[in-house]
């Protein structure tokens, strides 16, 4: 295919695979060297660059998503005479150190600064978490992006990249299902593309057509329908968190996008994604079953809704038919005295594939009494499960401080005999197991916490 793009505000015409990385065609095709490739999963944030404004993994964008787009590097931030202020604080504070991952960590830098001018020290950690530094440089790192926004703050020195409207690809839904009837074992549907790029390295995929659908305006929004809220499969986890009526009704849904990958991957992976991985692993899943999610897949024959708990059949197999697109997820409102949570269990704080996740939601009478109760589950088996009979355990008991531990206990007990995780080279079934009794206890301990005045 051959398309036009800017990359760092100069026109160029580039002809490539659709499934050619837009870091090969920076360093290959632009002789852009700045850009550096690490683990080429998207982890290590060495090519991360500014895709329409937004920090992205140059390792993870196809090329079939380029057409029109927005691209700057490393070398369009600044030069030797007038470096970006994110460039020169890192100059100032020693941050600059080998080069081969300071161009990532400057960018993400200059993301962060551009959304955020004046972001607080757990900002500054958030935006770089998934950018790594062999030089164990990550204070003066910090300070070197506190120095930056300081001096913006005196004189915006650094203006934010406008972020430049595009289409391309397959733009009309009624095109993509079209394409899908035709030829639908065949496609490979393209979104985020945070796996696909995974999947190619590994040989498990080998696309023959290639669908893109970021395009197709209805998948990438939020939208309000009668009593419900509906995300677009295409809609990305920094959406979601960015999202006014999400951060208001499912805070639970925002505290799983916060633990999906780092900004990068936030700004680039999809819910839909995420789902139709069908990895028992998947962060969305567990908290969008307990909040009674219902699919939508569309195909030329209609439409066709599936409770996402129904979707998963097995192991990475789900009811999608090859006919179908994703095309949304409904959340029901929920009531006014709701409580939700959602906790991951990894190896570390952040950026970690999950051991054991947990969602909650739960709601509550005048009288504190718990009433529909939703706990779901991830890493415990095949797919991601719902828990019935711990909720039906709980559900209609009242969250007292002199019963909590008794409640705790007994609802531990039933949730260690409700799931049959198995060892693998994670963590052992025990392990999962008792991790799981204890975050349903956590759950019940913080809606009491939070519903009960402290000399109850």
């Amino acid at each position: 295919m051959r398309f036009a793009l800017s990359v760092n505000g100069q026109a160029h015409t580039v002809s490539a695979p659709p499934l050619k990385r837009l870091l090969d065609i920076l360093r290959d095709d632009l002789g852009l060297f700045g850009t550096k490739e690490g683990c080429g999963e998207g982890e290590c944030g060495a090519c991360a660059v500014l895709l329409d404004g937004r920090l992205v993994n140059a390792c993870l964008v196809p090329a079939l998503q380029l057409p029109g787009r927005d691209v700057r590097t490393i070398e369009g931030l600044g030069s030797a005479e007038e470096p970006d202020p994110v460039q020169k604080a890192f100059m100032q504070e020693g941050a600059a150190q080998c080069g081969f991952c300071i161009p990532g960590m400057v960018m993400a830098g200059r993301a962060l600064l551009n959304k955020r001018p004046r972001p607080s020290r757990d900002e500054v950690r958030r935006a770089l978490a998934g950018n790594l530094c062999r030089c164990t440089g990550y204070e003066r790192i910090f300070r070197a992006i506190d120095t930056a926004a300081a001096w913006e703050e005196e004189d915006r020195g650094g203006p934010a990249q406008e972020v430049v409207p595009t289409v391309r690809g397959v733009t009309k839904l009624a095109d993509a299902l079209e394409m899908l009837e035709a030829h639908g074992e065949s496609v490979t549907i393209v979104a985020g593309a945070t796996d696909l790029f995974v999947d190619l390295k590994l040989g498990a995929v080998k696309p023959e057509r290639l669908l893109d659908v970021t395009g197709i305006e209805e998948l990438g929004r939020i939208r309000e329908e009668d009593e419900a809220l509906v995300i677009g499969a295409a809609v990305t986890f920094a959406q979601c968190l960015d999202d006014p009526l999400m951060q208001a009704r499912y805070p639970a849904v925002c505290t799983m996008a916060a633990e999906v990958g780092a900004v990068a991957i936030q700004n680039r992976a999809t819910v839909g994604g995420n789902i139709i991985s069908a990895s028992p692993a998947a962060d969305a899943s567990p908290v969008l079953m307990a909040l009674g999610a219902t699919l939508r897949l569309y195909s030329a024959a209609g439409e066709r809704r599936i409770p996402l708990p129904e979707f998963y059949t097995g192991y990475r197999q789900i009811q999608r038919r090859p006919d179908e697109l994703l095309a949304a997820i409904e959340l029901p409102k929920p009531g006014a005295r709701s409580r939700q949570a959602f906790y991951k269990v990894g190896t570390r704080r952040a950026q970690a594939i999950s051991k054991v996740t947990l969602a909650g939601v739960a709601s509550l009478d005048k009288e504190n009494r718990l009433g529909e109760v939703c706990l779901a589950a991830g890493s415990m088996a095949a797919t991601p499960v719902l828990l019935p009979t711990v909720a039906d355990r709980v559900t209609g008991r009242q969250l007292l401080p002199d019963t909590l531990a008794s409640l705790i206990a007994e609802a531990g007990e039933v949730t260690r005999q409700a799931v049959k995780p198995i060892d693998d080279v994670r963590s052992t079934a025990r392990y999962r197991a008792e991790t799981l009794a204890g975050l349903v206890g956590r759950f019940l301990t913080e809606i009491c916490e939070r519903e009960l005045p402290r000399d109850a």
